[in-house]
């Protein structure tokens, strides 16, 4: 018996729930790997980086016609010099 087979044997002896830990956990590997092959050129995008796709673009100059004004905060107190 190949070592495939007893690997599926194995899995299928498993309870429902165990069964479906395994999948998740070899999806999980699958997507890591794949991630890993693509991460450099994922990693210099702005989704790569984890933005949604489009966001930039989507975005950018928004606020032109209602620009984000600070109002003035007030003075901060003095405090006393640690020594």
């Amino acid at each position: 018996m190949s070592t495939e087979q007893e690997l599926l044997t194995h899995w299928r002896s498993l309870p429902q729930d165990k069964q479906e830990e395994v999948l998740d956990f070899v999806e999980f590997l699958h997507l890591k790997s794949k991630s890993k092959n693509n991460s450099k050129i994922q990693h210099n995008t702005p989704e790569g980086k984890g933005w949604p796709p489009g966001f930039f673009e989507k975005t950018y100059g928004s606020c032109q016609d209602d620009p984000i004004v600070i109002d003035y905060e007030g003075d901060f107190e003095e405090r006393e010099e640690i020594v």
